[in-house]
């Protein structure tokens, strides 16, 4: 059964949104381009007349279901590089239910792995009170959201827990998606007022969305229950009685990987737009004086339609469907997941839509940050997911962020506290001129069961970019 579970549960604990939301370098005041994907306003107030982003790139996990204590820390784990000891004959990883711990507190579960690439971007003052940006990145999403413990309890012990059968089990609503995706950006961004050391700005960003894969299910009800397997006594079969759900997956990446050919093919099977809007209000009478910020945005409006296939389900029929961990074998993708998923549920039947729409994590911004003229600083930053338990679309993680930090033209360090999920991460950024490398989770970085850390996730990131030529107000 571990195939399935790598479906429902192994997207919790390893891998990636929908990268976060690198909170060391987004609240700088020198994050220049990363600063405006969580409000585009921001651009009008770059302390450089020319911004550039070389690459920046982040990994990130969260989740409120487990705890990990394997013997190898998570940052091997997403990396690929487990000891060999933790190693079957073929290579592959041999993870065990015992390297994670249950949180089990009636709450429903949520869990993100994503990465993200942000590629080549360019930001412009051309004058004091505007300015332009050119963005481009890459996504890559897992998620599952409004998960109940019992049927991740079910995944987890893969099925052969003998304490599990013959419970009955009902309405385990969850929904499951994958998004894969690249975005080109255009943001405009200006002074709306401006009077005795104070300024309103105004915001926006138009994105071009080509899509390369996704899958999602939601599950709006099922019944089901864990039986002895008829043919292997020592295995076990999950009978599905009811179903209440919609399945949709793409295959465009089945044989392929990411390349350059991948990124531009005229075949990606997903298309779409998005906008960002935001508004800050910002105080400052010179240079010499402290600098108070206050933002709210709407990010990530929008979203992909793809083509693929669709099926919704509303009735099962007189005999239950059973799934078995055989059903599962040879698996090549989270795709064939799928596959195998509607194959079971109703063998040939024909696509309900050969289209279907995957939204994108859509969410309410807010900002208020404090400048001293020495350097040293502090951002509160609330990011609040809007899309609905069982919306077709990634989420935006909840996250309430405060940032201590000291910021200068040529060096930042920060230490970002965050609210996430229920649990409370810790982490540090460090700029030295053009670089940047920090983490929003330290202690998912090196959580092992040796050291007694029990992380329930990951976040790591780095960055090249820099500004040219500073506004007169910045110097």
């Amino acid at each position: 059964m571990k195939y399935l579970l790598a479906f429902l549960f192994f997207i919790l604990i390893r891998a990636d949104s929908i990268a976060q939301n690198l909170l060391g370098i987004s609240t700088s005041r020198y994050g220049g381009t990363n600063r405006l994907y969580i409000n585009p306003a921001l651009a009008a107030d770059s302390p450089s007349r020319l911004y550039l982003n070389v690459a920046t790139g982040v990994a990130h996990v969260n989740n409120n279901y487990v705890r990990y204590q394997a013997p190898f820390s998570l940052l091997r784990l997403v990396s690929g590089n487990v000891p060999a000891q933790y190693k079957g004959p073929n290579g592959e990883l041999q993870f065990q239910s015992s390297y994670t711990k249950e949180i089990l507190d009636g709450n429903p579960k949520n869990g993100t792995i994503m990465g993200e690439v942000r590629g080549p971007a360019l930001l412009i003052k051309p004058t004091d009170r505007s300015a332009i940006a050119f963005t481009s990145r890459f996504r890559a999403v897992g998620q599952i959201f409004g998960a109940s413990e019992e049927i991740l309890s079910a995944f987890r012990a893969s099925l052969v827990d003998r304490a599990l059968y013959s419970i009955p089990t009902t309405n385990n609503k969850f929904s499951a998606n994958t998004n894969t995706f690249a975005e080109l950006g255009f943001t405009y961004a200006g002074t709306l007022w401006e009077g005795d050391g104070e300024k309103l700005l105004l915001g926006a960003t138009a994105k071009l969305l080509l899509g390369y894969n996704a899958q999602h299910i939601i599950n709006r009800g099922m019944d089901y229950r864990i039986v002895q397997d008829p043919n292997n006594i020592n295995s076990a079969v999950m009978e599905v009685t009811r179903l209440d759900a919609t399945l949709a997956y793409t295959s465009f990446l089945q044989g392929r990987t990411i390349n350059p050919r991948t990124l531009f093919s005229t075949s990606a099977p997903g298309k779409g737009i998005g906008f960002d809007i935001g508004m800050t209000y910002v105080s400052q009478y010179d240079s010499d004086s402290p600098a108070l910020q206050l933002g709210v945005a709407i990010t990530d409006i929008g979203g992909l339609t793809y083509t693929g296939q669709e099926y919704a389900y509303s009735a099962i029929g007189q005999n239950p469907v059973q799934f078995s961990g055989s059903d599962f074998n040879n698996i090549g993708g989270v795709e064939d997941i799928a596959r195998v998923i509607q194959e079971k549920l109703n063998t040939g039947r024909s696509p309900d839509k050969t289209s279907f729409r995957t939204g994108l994590p859509t969410s309410l911004n807010l900002m208020a940050d404090y400048q001293a003229p020495d350097g040293f600083g502090i951002n509160f930053t609330y990011l609040q997911d809007i899309r609905s338990v069982n919306a077709l679309a990634t989420h935006q993680p909840t996250i309430v962020a405060v940032i201590p930090r000291y910021d200068t033209r040529w060096i930042s360090l920060s230490l970002p506290i965050a609210y996430l999920n229920r649990g409370v991460t810790a982490g540090a950024s460090i700029r030295i001129g053009p670089g940047w490398l920090g983490t929003d989770n330290f202690l998912g970085l090196i959580g092992n069961n040796s050291n007694g850390i029990k992380p329930r996730g990951l976040d790591v990131y780095a960055g090249f970019a820099f500004g040219i030529s500073k506004v007169k107000d910045y110097e």
